[in-house]
């Protein structure tokens, strides 16, 4: 397996004795036990690897809403969470997603937001950390972390 897109993952029971293996290739994880004979496939990486960070944040800016900066929130955290971590329905997401806007008032398109959850959903793309949220958008984070801080 060459590529950054394929590689293979040794499953094993809690014992330590090998249990199968994952194939991953290009959005795929076909799995077969430990004699290489197939089990089934998933989309994604298989085992699902664990999340190390907390979202509590995400929620709490959903909750109290941002006086700037919502668009970008609503197309690179809150929709990715919401439909990817959450995995909220359609509906309920877009409609989580503008009330959070409204919050903060001025018009948003519905058709805007849908897209925004439908094009997230399709990629499987999950929310960034507060820490990597710092070094991609630091206005972003400035003013989440704005947010958070008051009671």
């Amino acid at each position: 397996m060459s590529s950054r897109n394929e590689f293979k993952i040794v499953l094993r029971y809690p014992d330590g004795s090998v249990a199968g293996y994952s194939k991953y290739n290009n959005g795929i994880s076909t799995v077969l036990d430990e004699r290489g004979e197939f089990l089934f496939e998933v989309e994604g990486v298989f085992p699902p690897r664990p999340r190390r960070t907390s979202m509590d944040w995400i929620e709490k800016v959903l909750e109290r809403g941002l006086p700037d900066c919502r668009k970008r929130f609503i197309l690179y955290v809150g929709s990715r969470y919401l439909v990817n971590v959450k995995r909220l329905p359609e509906e309920e997401a877009v409609q989580r997603l503008r009330d959070f806007y409204y919050k903060g008032g001025g018009k948003i398109y519905d058709t805007w937001i849908r897209s925004v959850v439908r094009g997230v959903k399709n990629k499987g793309i999950m929310p960034p950390s507060l820490e990597s949220l710092k070094n991609k958008d630091r206005e972003m984070y400035q003013v989440i972390k704005n947010v958070l801080e008051r009671k």
